[in-house]
């Protein structure tokens, strides 16, 4: 095992840090970081997305296990490699019930969800490998809020960007078909409160517009993003139509 991970390509090092992302090891600014390049890497958030279908298929049909030895002496090495200036991460309960919809039936800590997704990576078949970062277009003048919104499937998804200092929004979207007369609507709901929609999106592409003060004072950490599938006439709407497709919590990076 020592040899294969000593053998990974900078590629190989970045799928199988896609994998730690979707079983929600990262913490802090490892976290921030792999957050940022989900968003900014169509590549990489692709592999994010295989991860979790792949992982939630497995979870589904597997019962608890544990990495053998060779698996613990192979993450020791890479972790002693990495010590200087590094703090070994642990599983966040929050962070790990908000970045995945399903639960990894895994009898260990935070390091061995690490060597679980590289044991994994290297006993599966997977997808072509993930590219270089690309750096984000939005300029960054400050903290951010981002959320990841996507069904089971991976069919449907929405990145999310908000920069509060500039009081802008951001979306990518993907795999929305609303029917004649139909559009994405985009909803945020406050944590203990109604959702209040902030309009029509498109079915799939990049979408950018400012906030308004009232929608500004509503988007922030906590709180949830969703969409839902609404007639065009009406809107903005009072409430969303049944069912919800997507959602997912803000968090600042």
């Amino acid at each position: 095992m020592a040899d294969d991970l000593a053998a990974l390509s900078p590629e190989d090092e970045r799928f199988v840090r896609a994998g730690e992302l979707s079983l929600g090891v990262f913490e802090g600014e490892e976290l921030a970081a792999a957050r940022r390049d989900q968003l900014a890497d169509p590549d990489f958030a692709a592999a994010v997305t295989w991860w979790a279908n792949r992982l939630g298929t497995m979870a589904e049909q597997a019962a608890a296990m544990s990495p053998g030895a060779g698996v613990w002496r192979a993450i020791e090495q890479r972790l002693d490699a990495r010590r200087s200036g590094y703090t070994p991460v642990s599983m966040s309960e929050t962070s790990s019930s908000r970045t995945a919809g399903w639960s990894v039936a895994l009898a260990v800590g935070g390091a061995g969800l690490a060597a679980a997704a590289l044991a994994l990576f290297l006993a599966t078949p997977r997808p072509a490998a993930v590219g270089p970062a690309v750096e984000p277009t939005q300029s960054r003048r400050g903290p951010q809020l981002v959320a990841q919104l996507s069904d089971e499937s991976g069919s449907l998804g929405i990145a999310s960007v908000i920069d509060p200092s500039a009081e802008r929004l951001a979306l990518k979207i993907r795999g929305f078909e609303p029917g004649p007369e139909q559009s994405p609507e985009l909803w945020v709901v406050p944590e203990g409160g109604a959702p209040v929609s902030l309009g029509l999106i498109p079915a799939s592409g990049e979408f950018e517009r400012d906030l308004s003060a009232e929608e500004h004072a509503l988007l922030v950490e906590g709180a949830t993003l969703a969409v839902t599938i609404e007639q065009r006439g009406g809107a903005p709407h009072d409430a969303p139509s049944p069912p919800i497709l997507v959602a997912g919590p803000l968090d600042q990076v």
